[in-house]
């Protein structure tokens, strides 16, 4: 067998051979659930978890794999790591219940995206605490929720807490380049582990804070797809002292600029007008109606879709999007290159045809000599919202906020969940953190970090519901 498919049992003498700073011994261990306790492991744990660079790419979870590993082995609790190249390694654990219902499973990637560290105003690796929060990247998207799961995980040992429910807590690698090494690989090459997984917690949604200060309680139930594509223009390369209308670069930048100024029409898919028609319970009754059929109204009332459309948090879940996010050319000042490229990354809806959304940009581009590679592409699945672990997110939320309203969200990014919807895995993306509107510009931006208090009480919170859907 191939090295990149072997499971690796960790023991502790593994773990000795790859030792750095990053070792889970030396943190405190919460015996109870004592807020001061909870908080004092967590930021331990979470700084030492930031300070092991995955950066994606080329991601070296198996560090951070070998991390938890050790982690849950002081706790007597065995882990698996499942190499899916060099380098890249994917974590599974699990707690046995009695088997009397289906387990459920706690997510997230190990993987975390490029940061500068000169634009930055705490190095991004450096995990550094102060003025109440913990500075670093990954510590909100993924490695914070990350030890909110393992620490809410290892404490249901600790506590000795009955089970119905086997939980399963899996890490996973390269989410932020779409999974291959991660999610997908594991539901492919090792879904008989997951067979008996009836529930998934993942990111994507949790307790929001609006700029009003009003809570938005977002369960994420369904989401775009991501369609990469690469654009590659031909021509004849030569001297640029001599300009040629047909030279790649030319040509590259004709068929981008038509594709900028290109907008997909506007399609209101079930999920999203679901989601709508749940939000506007909270608005005055004389203001719902446009949204109960939201695309007879952006078609036929112009006031209200000139309004709906001035948000474009609201125009991506309508339309499918195009960034241009990656240009290659020539490698020298004065010479023209044979070939110059591009990456695109669309979005988008539930229910798109990738090939017909293809051939429409070609038709856009009308430019010869340029052609188009998919780099990724998938169908968009969805989860239903009526179900027991739903509920409970509902229930949770209301014994902590008497006024709350859950409302399932449909996301414009994509997350490791339609991997799992994909084999039939009922998936949300919901953890239990508060996070003010303005913090989420942070994910995949500069200074990203972390509340200290949110990262404690989420963890609380995240135990609270874990215990409520898998315990007795």
């Amino acid at each position: 067998m191939k090295k990149s498919l072997m499971a690796v049992v960790i023991l502790l003498n593994l773990w000795g051979e790859s030792a750095s700073a990053a070792e889970p011994g030396d943190c405190p261990r919460a015996l109870s659930l004592e807020k001061t306790a909870i908080e004092t492991e967590a930021v331990c744990l979470l700084q030492k978890y930031v300070r092991i660079d995955t950066t994606n790419p080329p991601g070296n979870e198996l560090a951070t794999a070998r991390f938890l590993a050790a982690f849950l082995h002081q706790e007597g609790i065995e882990a698996t790591l499942f190499e899916s190249a060099p380098g890249r390694a994917n974590l599974y654990a699990r707690l046995r219940g009695d088997g009397s219902r289906k387990a459920l499973m706690l997510v997230h990637h190990m993987d975390v995206v490029p940061a500068v560290p000169g634009e930055w105003q705490k190095p991004p690796f450096a995990a550094v605490r102060e003025d109440g929060y913990l500075w670093g990247r990954g510590t909100l998207d993924d490695k914070g929720p990350g030890i909110m799961e393992a620490l809410a995980f290892v404490m249901l040992k600790r506590l000795s807490i009955p089970l119905a429910r086997d939980v399963v807590l899996l890490g996973v690698a390269d989410e932020e380049q779409g999974g291959a090494q991660g999610a997908r690989f594991m539901m492919n090459a090792h879904f008989a582990l997951f067979k008996d997984v009836e529930f998934a917690l993942n990111e994507g949604g949790g307790m929001l804070e609006l700029a009003d200060k009003r809570m938005l309680y977002a369960v994420e139930f369904a989401q775009k797809v991501p369609l990469w594509l690469e654009i590659t223009a031909n021509g004849p390369a030569g001297h640029a002292s001599l300009p040629r209308h047909e030279a790649a670069t030319h040509r590259l930048v004709r068929a981008l600029s038509r594709l900028e100024r290109f907008e997909f029409p506007i399609i209101v898919v079930p999920e999203v007008q679901k989601v709508f028609a749940q939000r506007v319970q909270a608005l005055p009754e004389t203001e719902r109606g446009d949204y109960q059929n939201l695309a007879q109204s952006l078609k036929n009332n112009s006031a209200f879709r000139k309004t709906f459309m001035s948000d474009p948090h609201r125009v991506v879940m309508v339309r499918n999007s195009l960034a241009i996010t990656m240009l290659t050319g020539s490698g020298k000042e004065n010479v023209y290159p044979a070939q110059a490229k591009a990456v695109l990354d669309l979005r988008l809806l539930p229910g798109q045809d990738p090939q017909a959304v293809i051939a429409t940009l070609a038709k856009v581009m009308n430019e010869s000599e340029v052609n188009i590679r998919t780099l990724l592409s998938s169908q968009a699945h969805a989860s239903p919202i009526d179900t027991a672990l739903y509920r409970a997110i509902g229930a949770l939320i209301q014994r902590h906020d008497a006024h709350a309203q859950i409302t399932p969200n449909f996301i414009a990014g994509f997350t490791d969940c339609n991997t799992f919807r994909s084999k039939g895995i009922v998936c949300y993306g919901f953890m239990p953190e508060h996070l003010p509107i303005g913090e989420t510009e942070r994910i995949h931006g500069r200074d990203e970090r972390i509340a200290v208090e949110d990262l404690t009480q989420a963890t609380l919170l995240l135990h609270e519901l874990v215990r409520d859907v898998a315990g007795h």
